[in-house]
């Protein structure tokens, strides 16, 4: 099951179209990652980079939207591991208001030694973490490509 966060939507999200403002929608993205990372290994990017010495910087986003974002409804942030590598982990993001989908995105992060910025295997403990969220058939043979 995937995690949830809600976001409230304002009046200052909004383009003149009365609309959320298209960059908003990948703002909101990672911050529903960072929430799902924060609830599940004890603390989010900040966290992880200062205490733990592990970066997770992103090397692919992509969004797919479906129908408009407004202030009407609280908007449904779902965020669930879809793969994982050796070092990097694939997210989906799925934005809902009242029912309907918004928007869809993929999000793929590599893990990095934070002090050095060099790409590390993902840890035991995140990977475990990781894997215990992971949607069915996610489990990457740890042989990535370019993400990797």
């Amino acid at each position: 099951m995937a995690f949830e966060h809600r976001i409230m939507v304002g009046w200052g999200d909004c383009d003149p179209a009365r609309i959320a403002y298209t960059g908003r929608i990948p703002n909101w993205c990672l911050d529903s990652i960072n929430a799902f990372l924060h609830q599940s290994l004890g603390g989010g990017w900040f966290v992880q980079e200062l205490d733990n010495d592990m970066g997770m910087p992103f090397v692919h986003m992509s969004i797919d939207f479906r129908a408009p974002v407004t202030p009407r409804h609280p908007l449904i942030c779902r965020v669930a591991p879809t793969r994982l590598g050796g070092s990097s982990v694939t997210f989906r993001v799925s934005g809902h208001q009242d029912g309907t989908l918004c928007f869809e995105g993929t999000f793929v992060e590599v893990v990095t030694v934070a002090s050095t910025f060099e790409k590390q295997p993902i840890p035991d403990h995140v990977r475990g973490v990781l894997e215990a969220h992971l949607e069915p058939g996610g489990r990457g043979d740890g042989q990535e490509g370019q993400t990797g």
